[in-house]
């Protein structure tokens, strides 16, 4: 029995280290690739990173999913509640756990020639009722967050944000 219980737990221990697939789509009609190039990352410790890549208009996280307070601190470390926009409808709100966190630059290229490159940006997963949610925003964005919608001023040309209404999915325009 005590064997089994060991097992068992190990077991857990393990399921919960596993490394998923972890999505987050920007829809421009699209018109539109995004890529995102990672400098730095935080993780729940014991949880597995597989890094960051792009494609089309997704950005891939490969990591466990274990939410924890040092990962949302840090994510939250430079910007305040009017630099940040999350994909649910959490209002007034910064994130208290966090799966992971990701740092770096986030570019933005759209079939008209116009081309965003916003530094210093961050993404994040957390996890909001029964789902994960994402998280995003610089201190060069800013935000309403009783309108939902993040404008942030780029290199190039500045972008809006605005959730969808899928955890996974934020809608991303050229702004003035």
């Amino acid at each position: 029995m005590k064997t089994a219980f060991v097992t068992l737990m190990f077991a857990s221990l393990a399921a919960a280290a596993d490394m998923k697939d972890n999505w987050i789509y920007f829809d421009t009609n699209g018109t539109a690739t995004v890529s995102f190039a990672a400098e730095s990352h935080s993780i729940t410790e014991g949880q597995p990173w597989g890094g960051v890549s792009s494609q089309k208009n997704g950005i891939l996280v490969k990591a466990g999913r274990q939410g924890s307070a040092g990962v949302a601190a840090a994510f939250v470390t430079g910007v305040t509640i009017v630099n940040v926009l999350v994909t649910d409808h959490v209002i007034d709100a910064l994130p208290h756990d966090m799966n992971f966190a990701i740092f770096g630059n986030l570019t933005v290229s759209f079939s008209t020639g116009e081309t965003a490159v916003c530094d210093n940006f961050r993404l994040g997963q957390g996890h909001h009722e029964t789902s994960n949610n994402w998280w995003m925003g610089s201190e060069r964005c800013t935000s309403v967050p009783t309108t939902q919608k993040m404008t942030c001023f780029c290199k190039g040309t500045n972008l809006v944000f605005k959730p969808e209404g899928d955890n996974d999915r934020m809608y991303v325009l050229p702004g003035n």
